[in-house]
């Protein structure tokens, strides 16, 4: 979980994306908390979708806005959740399978 700091910078490009040119821009953030938590500990938290539906958080899409209350509550879900291990021990993982991708993917 992080917090935007600053203004999307649109005349910027994050470097470090599969797909090229798929997100325009930049922006800031700091770390909150830095944790793995199972969709299933969200499973109660039903908000209203793009689509009109009232569904899960967990079937939200990248940039959908999640209501205040509701994002409160995702917030104090992470912050109790007790976890054994987080994502930044796997990196070397997604790094290995990063480049392997690219290697097998080349840009045209």
């Amino acid at each position: 979980m992080a917090k935007i700091k600053g203004g999307l910078q649109e005349d910027k490009m994050f470097p470090f994306w599969t797909q090229d040119q798929k997100w325009g821009g930049i922006f800031e953030i700091e770390w909150i908390f830095i944790k793995d938590v199972p969709f299933r500990e969200f499973k109660n938290i039903i908000i209203p979708m793009r689509d009109g539906e009232s569904k899960c958080v967990s079937n939200s899409r990248d940039s959908q806005n999640i209501p205040f209350a509701e994002g409160v509550a995702m917030s104090d879900i992470i912050q109790k959740y007790l976890n054994s291990n987080t994502i930044l021990e796997h990196f070397e993982y997604y790094d290995i399978r990063q480049e392997n991708y690219e290697r097998n993917n080349p840009i045209q």
